[in-house]
């Protein structure tokens, strides 16, 4: 953050220590693309999903007593840009034309993986934070691996479940709307997150007012549609008890959300807005936002994402963990945040099966119709299961492998 040094809360400390005592070697790097098709096309405010497009980095690595371990990393990058400046195809060149490159020439000549508080130095992110911190989810893993050391345990989880919100794509009417949230509220989600757009409002409105009390909390997500002229119609909304409006405006109109804000009591979360720690403090302070969304890609990484949760926990700003429809290596990073005791929000924390025609890695047991869904966090060994390699190879579009 801003007024800190990286790493000034405590379990960013360790992260980025993970690895400072050396002792695991780099053999080689590989950086894979895959195709997963989603359930059911996912509709937002910007474009039409009908399948995760997914880039895995696998860092191969030998410890000191001569045991090999795979180190993993998952990108969030989706499968164009209307979101992100990154998407899939270009994560897959930075990672393979620059990022690995440098990694593989900043080696010593005993080939040391560094540790992830020096994985900056060697690496520099530059422009491509989703990318990066693929590199940085496969390097620490690899470390947590060779240590046979969860995630979990580094952030005092071990043994919690999470119960997770779910999101639902543009309402296309009114019954629908009403299905889908009896549905989850049936199978026992903490919360829905609704997306919105410009003419959608009329359908929100209408199922949400008509609800009896105590339904599933709700939330909506506007991914940026909103112009100055289209306000009206949100703030028609401000009534319903939501939880908050998340990204009503475009990414770099903080002024237009600081507005918008000291209009609605329902709170302004601000999601595409925050691609930096420095920017989270920023639109806190400019009073743009009073939640929010962490999604460690975006923010640069684990350690930046720590950090932003310590700078929220501080100041008091509810915070909540962000998903980017994240197969089971990611998802699961996410699952570990998300039970970090100062949440103040349910998370996109939906086992990928309930969204993705296949994973790569065994599905987590959740619960059932009878109660909440109650998501395991996973404490074996890594960030998270390591992915089916058979699976890998039945989706994979493109390889491309490098060796020290």
């Amino acid at each position: 953050m801003q007024e800190r040094s990286p790493g000034a809360g405590p379990t960013g400390r360790v992260w980025r220590e993970l690895g400072a005592g050396g002792g695991v070697t780099v053999e080689s790097v590989e950086v894979l693309r895959v195709d997963l098709p989603f359930l059911r096309p996912v509709t937002t405010a910007v474009g039409v999903h009908r399948h995760r497009p997914l880039v895995l980095v696998r860092v191969a690595v030998r410890t000191a007593h001569g045991r090999a371990v795979s180190g993993w990393g998952e990108c969030a990058a989706l499968a164009d840009t209307t979101y992100d400046a990154e998407d899939a195809d270009g994560a897959f060149a930075s990672l393979t034309d620059v990022l690995v490159p440098a990694l593989l020439a900043s080696l010593p000549a005993g080939g040391d993986l560094p540790s992830v508080g020096h994985l900056e130095d060697a690496v520099p992110p530059g422009h491509v934070p989703l990318a990066w911190s693929t590199l940085e989810m496969a390097v620490g893993d690899a470390h947590l691996r060779a240590a046979s050391h969860s995630l979990a345990d580094l952030f005092g989880v071990a043994g919690r479940h999470v119960v997770p919100g779910a999101v639902l794509g543009l309402p296309t009417g009114v019954a629908t709307l009403r299905v889908d949230l009896d549905r989850l509220a049936a199978d026992g989600y903490a919360r829905a997150k609704v997306k919105v757009a410009p003419g959608t409002e009329a359908i929100i409105g209408e199922v949400l007012s008509g609800r009896s009390p105590g339904g599933i909390p709700v939330q909506l997500d506007a991914n940026g549609s909103y112009g100055p002229d289209d306000l009206e119609g949100l703030v028609g909304l401000d009534d319903l008890g939501l939880l908050c409006v998340e990204q009503p405006l475009g990414r770099d109109d903080l002024t237009g959300h600081r507005a918008l804000a000291a209009r609605l009591r329902t709170p302004v979360c601000l999601d595409e807005s925050l691609d930096s720690p420095g920017r989270v403090t920023e639109a806190v302070r400019a009073g743009a936002c009073s939640v929010v969304c962490v999604k460690p890609a975006r923010l640069g990484g684990i350690g930046a994402a720590l950090d932003v949760i310590d700078w929220c926990d501080a100041a008091a700003v509810p915070w909540w963990i962000g998903g980017m429809f994240e197969a089971g290596v990611g998802r699961s990073v996410l699952t570990a945040f998300g039970a970090l005791p100062t949440a103040g929000l349910p998370g996109d924390l939906a086992p990928p099966t309930t969204y993705l025609g296949r994973d790569l890695v065994v599905p987590v047991a959740g619960g059932s119709t009878a109660g909440p869904v109650r998501i395991t966090v996973h404490d074996g060994p890594g960030l998270a299961p390591e992915p089916d390699r058979v699976a890998v190879e039945e989706v994979l579009v493109r390889r491309h492998v490098a060796v020290r």
